[in-house]
């Protein structure tokens, strides 16, 4: 096994990942404006004097420019049988032009009454849509509800917030795991920390948006498409970048037997190098990506609060553990997993066997680059805000998490990520977001006090990243 298989087996996670993203997308329910104003409308064309009970749930419904709601009237008190006549409403919009934007409401039929013409539609969307609004869902039974509520099991209110939380936790959690991977994957070889890795995300990120707009612009908002050009760019920029850095950089110092202040220095100035490059050069102001997938599914909830897993948080979770996994897989199996291990272990000892150490480390770079591409996208395509200085903290609390499971091990990497990401989301979600980061690295200073080598200990270059100690993994 070479290294040009573990390459392949890198460029087939590239493919998986979009690919993924192009499924799950296929999954999408419709848009809730579409359902919102169709709910509203309804009241509008019907007997005021009877009240509208919805039949057709939200999560129900399914993607197009069109959607169809099917109701029961029934007179005040009055319960519904089996034997109660239902009727639809099927409403018509126009075609978005951008995914999840308001798109304008051009016609209305109803089984029970017909088409509804165009003067009735321009008075009902002037008059009773735009100055009604939410009193109309009076009309409706069970107001609370008005149809949004998931047929799922109920588990109070209590359990299924925590429950969210936790969800969205994993989902940051996984993506700071993936950039974690990157200290370790660059620590377990040299014993030295990038501090850089966080400016490469950043570029990657800026790339993933700027691709993803001039995508839109060229052929549409077609989803799949643009996932998959703003992950190459993403992975192609991470990739470059971190080659930059250690042909330029890292590698002289290495060759010149620099200790590790100077490294941290100069890691330090490429940081600063990166901020201004694209501070000067492209510039300061946020850049923004309209939201371009977003829908849920529906998992459980506590009375009208619903736990959902978001398509992102699919992807972000799904993809890190698929790469992670081949990551593994490359470390253990392919020549370079072998070479990487070799100058880990003994680094004069592998040189002396014929181990090029500069290509190891060029390919370690590299391959560190690109997990950097893949966290800068999916932080792009997850949160849509991106400027000159975000990579920054999201680098230093990467960082953490390497430090909170062990700098230098893969599990520790996860382990550190998936804490990070679960402390910030939970105490953000009881105690407010003011204090969030400070919890962070206030958790980071207890672990350090209380166990300074971090929770599965630091690589201490006389062990393998991926190998076991005393036969433990």
């Amino acid at each position: 096994m070479n290294t040009r298989s573990g390459s392949r087996h890198l460029r087939r996670v590239f493919w998986l990942l979009p690919l993924l993203a192009a499924i799950l997308s296929s999954c999408a329910p419709r848009d809730p404006y579409q359902f919102n104003i169709c709910r509203l409308a309804l009241p509008g064309i019907e007997d005021e004097d009877r009240q509208i009970r919805l039949v057709t749930r939200f999560d129900e419904t399914s993607d197009g420019n069109q959607i169809t709601l099917r109701y029961q009237l029934l007179e005040p008190g009055e319960i519904p049988l089996p034997s109660t006549e239902t009727h639809a409403i099927t409403c018509h919009f126009e075609a978005a032009t951008k995914p999840n934007t308001p798109t304008n409401l051009y016609a209305i039929e109803t089984t029970r009454l017909g088409p509804v013409s165009d003067a009735h539609m321009a008075l009902l969307k002037r008059f009773w849509i735009d100055r009604v609004g939410r009193t109309a869902l009076e009309s409706y039974i069970d107001p609370e509800s008005h149809g949004l509520r998931a047929d799922v099991p109920d588990i109070g209110l209590p359990a299924a917030y925590a429950i969210q939380l936790v969800l969205s936790g994993l989902s940051r959690g996984a993506i700071y795991g993936l950039l974690a991977l990157s200290f370790t994957l660059i620590y377990g070889l040299i014993g030295r920390i990038n501090l850089a890795f966080g400016e490469v995300v950043m570029t990657a990120a800026l790339g993933t948006i700027i691709t993803s707009l001039w995508i839109s612009g060229m052929v549409g908002w077609l989803i799949p498409v643009m996932v998959v050009g703003s992950v190459a760019m993403a992975a192609f920029i991470g990739s470059g970048l971190s080659h930059l850095t250690w042909r330029n950089v890292f590698g002289p110092l290495g060759r010149k037997a620099a200790g590790g202040r100077a490294v941290i220095v100069a890691s330090l100035g490429c940081v600063l190098v990166i901020q201004e490059f694209i501070r000067i050069v492209i510039s300061a102001r946020n850049f923004n990506l309209p939201p371009i997938w977003q829908f849920s599914v529906p998992l459980l909830r506590g009375d009208h609060f619903v736990v959902r897993l978001h398509g992102f948080d699919m992807l972000a979770i799904g993809g890190a553990v698929l790469v992670a996994g081949v990551l593994v897989w490359i470390m253990g199996k392919t020549a370079f997993g072998r070479n990487w291990r070799a100058i880990s272990q003994d680094r004069l000892g592998a040189a002396l066997c014929g181990v090029s150490l500069s290509r190891t480390e060029s390919q370690s770079f590299v391959l560190a680059g690109f997990l950097c591409g893949l966290t800068g996208a999916m932080l792009a395509l997850r949160y849509g805000v991106i400027n000159f200085h975000s990579g920054t903290l999201f680098g230093f609390k990467a960082l953490t998490a390497a430090i909170l499971g062990g700098i230098g091990r893969m599990r520790g990497a996860w382990l550190g990520g998936l804490l990070i990401g679960l402390t910030e989301t939970l105490w953000s979600g009881y105690f407010g977001g003011a204090y969030r980061d400070v919890a962070v690295f206030g958790l980071l200073a207890a672990i350090l006090v209380l166990r300074p080598q971090g929770i599965l200990g630091i690589n201490d270059r006389h062990d393998s990243l991926f190998s076991a100690r005393n036969g433990q993994i």
